[in-house]
């Protein structure tokens, strides 16, 4: 099996085993539109500002990065999979996989998030609609890369989810803050130029915290 289909074939079996159980599916689907709702409901018909409506928006994606995209590793843990797994693809193969997969969700799921957003909250501020489009992107891109690595780490300790939020939000924090100006700005209705910093950062951290978990993850995946 050559590089390619090891890839591809650790990406399709957790995308099937995800439609067929709906675990993660229908705990981010749950969580998403209870958070939304909430808020909605505590704001009533008040007028969202910008810093608050960034801010509870990058909140509910947080926290729906750590419900659903956790699962990858520590899954085949509970399943007891991950003895074959290791066997039959090598380490890059599953950990851009597994990558490849959180990104796919986490993109969804936020997208979900902002669309609820806009639906519930009718007071929510959008500026440049395709500009926080780009941000959210990136930002899914990068929870997903931070909480992959991280979930890794947490299911070979032996440990389980509960562990996740802790270990992530401090590697998330470059992240986050950056991002949470970015969407600040966006809602502004700015040109991409004055968020361009932000952005950079935020791709940068995304990137520095892939290729060391792509450098280390064969040691995480093995011991």
């Amino acid at each position: 099996m050559t590089r390619m289909q090891s890839l591809t074939a650790v990406v399709m079996k957790d995308l099937r085993s995800e439609i067929r159980t709906r675990y993660g599916l229908t705990a981010i689907a749950l969580f998403v539109v209870t958070a939304v709702a909430l808020v909605a409901f505590a704001t009533a018909d008040e007028q969202l500002h910008r810093p608050i409506a960034a801010g509870v928006l990058w909140v509910v994606m947080f926290f729906t990065a750590m419900t659903g995209l956790g699962r990858g590793f520590i899954s085949e843990e509970e399943r007891g999979t991950t003895l074959y797994l290791q066997l039959s693809a090598p380490s890059h193969a599953v950990i851009l996989g597994k990558l490849i997969s959180n990104v796919l969700v986490s993109s969804l799921s936020n997208l979900t998030v902002l669309l609820l957003f806009v639906m519930l909250i009718g007071t929510i501020p959008i500026g440049s609609p395709w500009l926080l489009l780009l941000v959210l992107l990136v930002g899914s891109v990068g929870l997903a890369t931070v909480i992959t690595i991280t979930s890794a780490i947490v299911a070979t300790a032996g440990t389980r989810s509960p562990l996740l939020p802790v270990l992530s939000f401090p590697v998330l924090l470059p992240l986050i803050m950056p991002g949470m100006n970015a969407t600040l700005l966006a809602m502004a209705d700015v040109a991409i130029s004055d968020v361009w910093s932000d952005l950079a950062l935020m791709l940068s951290h995304t990137g520095i915290v892939a290729t060391v978990s792509y450098l280390v993850f064969d040691v995480v995946w093995t011991e």
